[in-house]
């Protein structure tokens, strides 16, 4: 009796863990089952891989499994779709030159002190861009 009552804490905690990081989990061991996690998790062709190693087919084209009441293809794009990468970037001054300096004035404090020193932004490029797109790009960078 402790065994199940640890068990069914330890389902919990996974449970609860999941809904925050958007990861599924399957309650049985079938394997539809397995193959509607590994699609929401990892994509539809790792879950087609899967499921080759166990004889069935899965369609890219026609419904084959439901999961949820959601066909299996739907599941995929809908998670691929939600997980959004975000690449880190930190910007730095290579050398100490004057427009060097005002790209990262730009990027500090905003293009009105730079405007306030040279006036025409269009005169000045942060690596080959306008100040203007050099800013809207990095301007959450780490600097």
């Amino acid at each position: 009796m402790k065994t199940q009552l640890i068990l069914a804490a330890a389902l919990l905690a996974s449970t609860t863990v999941s809904a925050q990081s958007n990861t599924y989990f399957s309650e049985d061991n079938k394997i539809e089952s397995k193959l509607c996690v590994l699609s929401a998790n990892e994509g539809f062709t790792a879950a087609r891989k899967e499921a080759a190693l166990h004889g069935v087919y899965l369609s890219r084209f026609s419904q084959s499994i439901l999961c949820n009441g959601e066909d299996i293809r739907d599941i995929a794009k809908k998670e691929t779709f939600n997980k959004v990468t975000t690449t880190k970037v930190e910007v730095f001054a290579k050398d100490a030159q004057q427009e060097t300096q005002l790209c990262m004035t730009a990027l500090k404090q905003g293009l009105a002190p730079v405007r306030q020193k040279i006036g025409n932004l269009d005169s000045l490029k942060c690596n080959g861009q306008k100040v203007t797109d050099f800013v809207k790009r990095y301007h959450n960078a780490a600097i």
